[in-house]
């Protein structure tokens, strides 16, 4: 039985959820978390609330859909750090960005007490070269976003730089000002380093579904670690960064060689998803 503890579909242009669940159902998928993509991956190109409610409808279509082949699925919808770019570009300025973030972030819970969004992600910081003041306008978003997951009991995935120890106390000093509980908050998509971090300060992280970096993390006693493809469907980057049923895959090698132990794949892929996202065992 396998997670996939962060994901994105896109049937606009890729191969979205009616071709991907059963493809990872028949793998041996049990658990997707899905996670929205900005809007205009969509098609939806103008940077309008209307088209982030477009945006956040589409993906609970997927989920219903991911639902239909058996798989259980959490929903995450947010403002990435891209987005401030992409907005500034466009010609807003950054207190307008941080602004309409607000906005977006009212209608992810208006449809997070409708019972259909359980979270909110991908949210945080830059992780590739932009302008400083971007990065600061990124984090005011995120700060925003941790009262929000406080306020509404959501959980939260993070984009963020790979800096080790400087990344998870810098997220673990914010959390404790804006006072939302360290197991809301995911760091998404780490690196080995990171990963240590995030384990000794007790986070929930991802990590790539990559032979490397799993074959260290999964020989470990870990309690925190989960396991994520970061697909994002998109036809003209196939199989970034990997697909869904890449995790399978790449667990019954290491397996089969020896490097992993069953426990240890037992707790990332069924334990810690029942922890994390509070969903009932396969």
């Amino acid at each position: 039985m396998f997670a996939d503890a962060h994901s994105h579909t896109n049937p606009i242009s890729g191969l979205g959820a009616r071709r991907i669940a059963p493809k990872f159902k028949n793998s041996g998928g049990w658990f997707i978390a899905l996670v929205s993509l900005p809007p205009y991956y969509y098609r939806f190109n103008d940077l309008t609330l209307d088209n982030y409610a477009k945006t956040i409808e589409l993906l609970i279509n997927e989920a219903k859909i991911m639902r239909s082949y058996g798989l259980k699925v959490r929903l995450l919808a947010g403002f990435h750090p891209a987005e401030v770019d992409e907005h500034f570009r466009r010609g807003r300025d950054l207190k307008s960005i941080v602004e309409f973030a607000d906005e977006v972030f009212k209608l992810i819970i208006d449809y997070h007490r409708k019972g259909v969004i359980d979270g909110i992600g991908e949210v945080g910081r830059q992780h590739y070269s932009t302008a400083p003041s971007r990065i600061v306008a990124s984090e005011l978003i995120l700060i925003k976003a941790m009262e929000y997951a406080r306020d509404y009991d959501m959980i939260m995935h993070l984009h963020l730089e790979q800096g080790g120890w400087v990344t998870v106390e810098s997220i673990d000093r914010l959390r404790k000002i804006t006072g939302i509980g360290s197991e809301k908050v995911f760091l998404h998509h780490v690196d080995y380093d990171t990963s240590v971090w995030g384990e000794k300060y007790g986070y929930w992280y991802t990590v790539p579904a990559k032979k490397r970096i799993l074959s260290k993390v999964l020989s470990e006693e870990r309690n925190h670690a989960l396991v994520e493809s970061d697909f994002i469907d998109d036809p003209k980057r196939p199989g970034v960064s990997s697909y869904p049923w890449d995790i399978p895959k790449r667990i019954k090698e290491l397996l089969s060689e020896g490097v992993i132990s069953v426990e240890n794949v037992y707790k990332s892929m069924i334990d810690n998803i029942v922890k994390a996202y509070r969903v009932e065992p396969p």
